[in-house]
């Protein structure tokens, strides 16, 4: 039935992943995409632990002076318990105004002391200045992080200054314990939240509806950009040969149909092993960035890596899954490339065959555009997997969730690969109809009034 169709596809494959300009991308973005993820992740570990790590710069004061105008009992010696270099030994000294405050340090000849004022202003908001005393080895930068300081610690200094003692700051700092029951564990005791199974099921579930987003989109973009770029690379191909005088000698070895599926796999091939080559790279990529990450930041988490690790507790890319979902995928690229080698099986020159390409770039838009409105949810549409063209985007990502019952994943991958195989067939008629087509009207209307005529 394929005779010499291995010799179409060697020929196919050698000219699409044989070429410098080939393996050059496929090198290079292999390397980024390797690089991509260690940095992601090693980066964003740094990130976690300077956050862990890090205390509030030194202030360079002694002694602060407040200069409370809202109340003069107000206590702040609870800001002692900011964490960072000087903070927990700095005196605090409560006066009637700033000029009293400038004046007590004068006269003392205090060198690391400033004032620092609490007021309301006309929308009744707290407001603090810091006055830095003239003579002072204090330094702007320095008077910059008590600000940070007063931050980290607004509802207490809000409170604080409405004359709160220091004894009630550690009232207002309590924790608040708060639990979950279910019936029978009101009864026994039990929370929910001692329940790990419980507890892992739920962190599991919110992971994975994140997680299944992601996967949707990845394949989205993926089947997106490879039918786009490589569509166009069929129709070349194929139209390449009617331009020549290859086709008359082709069309005697070669049965249309063999022509076309050889020149089809051959480029898709291509294109496959080099996206295969990529998502290693990836996973390479994710696997050196935990372990570096882990090594050189030991103890420190990281929420990607920990989500990263969680997706073995989610029982998602089972072994047969992913091998189906792989071949749903090619099978999905084929349905879609079937439709650009039908716009170059029309084609007589090469400008025929990229106007003709609106063929398969208009549905491979409407239905990227439908996924992206519909299946977006937390669940898909029965009917968005069915449907070949929209199946071809969304149901290998459903399959390797497990989001999919069986059923649908069958009948889904059946209509996809059905009508892939019959588009082929269709390419091959049409291009056996349009072989000595010489008009410049080639389309898709004269080619099927051609077969029409030819049946």
């Amino acid at each position: 039935m394929y005779k010499n169709f291995g010799t179409v596809f060697r020929f196919t494959f050698r000219n699409q992943a044989g070429n410098k300009g080939f393996k050059a991308l496929t090198i290079v973005a292999a390397i980024i995409l390797f690089l991509i993820p260690v940095a992601i992740l090693f980066f964003t570990t740094l990130s976690a632990k300077n956050s862990k790590d890090k205390k509030l710069d030194p202030c360079g004061a002694e002694t602060i002076y407040v200069a409370d105008t809202i109340t003069t009992e107000a206590d702040f010696s609870f800001m002692r318990n900011v964490e960072g270099e000087g903070y927990g030994e700095i005196k605090y000294v409560t006066v009637a105004s700033v000029e009293d405050a400038l004046q007590q340090i004068r006269d003392n000849g205090e060198k690391k002391a400033f004032v620092l004022e609490v007021k309301e202003d006309e929308k009744k908001n707290i407001s603090t200045s810091i006055i830095i005393p003239d003579g002072s080895e204090i330094k702007s930068d320095q008077a910059k992080n008590y600000n940070e300081a007063i931050d980290k610690m607004s509802m207490q200094f809000v409170v604080a200054a409405e004359n709160f003692q220091a004894k009630d700051m550690v009232e207002l700092s309590r924790v608040t314990d708060t639990d979950i029951f279910n019936a029978q564990g009101w009864a026994s005791g039990d929370s929910l939240s001692n329940d790990k199974d419980v507890a892992n099921e739920q962190n599991n579930q919110r992971i994975k509806d994140v997680f299944a987003v992601i996967l949707l989109l990845l394949d989205l973009m993926v089947m997106y950009f490879i039918v786009l770029a490589y569509g166009a690379s069929i129709s070349k191909n194929i139209v390449m040969e009617k331009s020549s005088k290859l086709m008359d000698t082709m069309l005697i070895s070669v049965k249309p149909k063999t022509m076309i599926f050889g020149k089809l796999t051959g480029v898709l091939a291509a294109g496959i092993m080099q996206l295969m080559i990529w998502i290693l790279a990836v996973i390479l990529g994710v696997v050196a960035g935990i372990i570096l990450s882990e090594k050189v930041f030991p103890g420190v988490d990281n929420t990607i890596i920990t989500f990263l690790k969680s997706l073995g507790a989610l029982n998602l890319f089972q072994p047969l899954s992913v091998v189906l979902a792989i071949l749903v995928l090619i099978f999905g690229i084929v349905l879609y490339a079937s439709l650009a080698a039908i716009a170059g099986a029309i084609a007589n020159t090469l400008q025929q065959a990229a106007s003709n390409q609106g063929i398969f770039v208009i549905i491979l838009i409407i239905s990227f555009f439908l996924v992206m409105a519909k299946g977006m949810g937390s669940e898909l549409p029965t009917w968005l997997c069915l449907f070949p063209f929209t199946g071809a985007l969304c149901l290998p990502a459903a399959m390797l969730l497990g989001s999919v019952s069986t059923g649908i994943a069958i009948g889904g991958s059946a209509t996809i690969i059905v009508l892939a195989l019959l588009l082929v067939a269709l390419s091959g008629r049409i291009y056996k109809a349009m072989a000595l087509y010489k008009g410049t009207d080639a389309g898709i209307g004269k080619a099927i009034k051609i077969l029409r005529t030819k049946n």
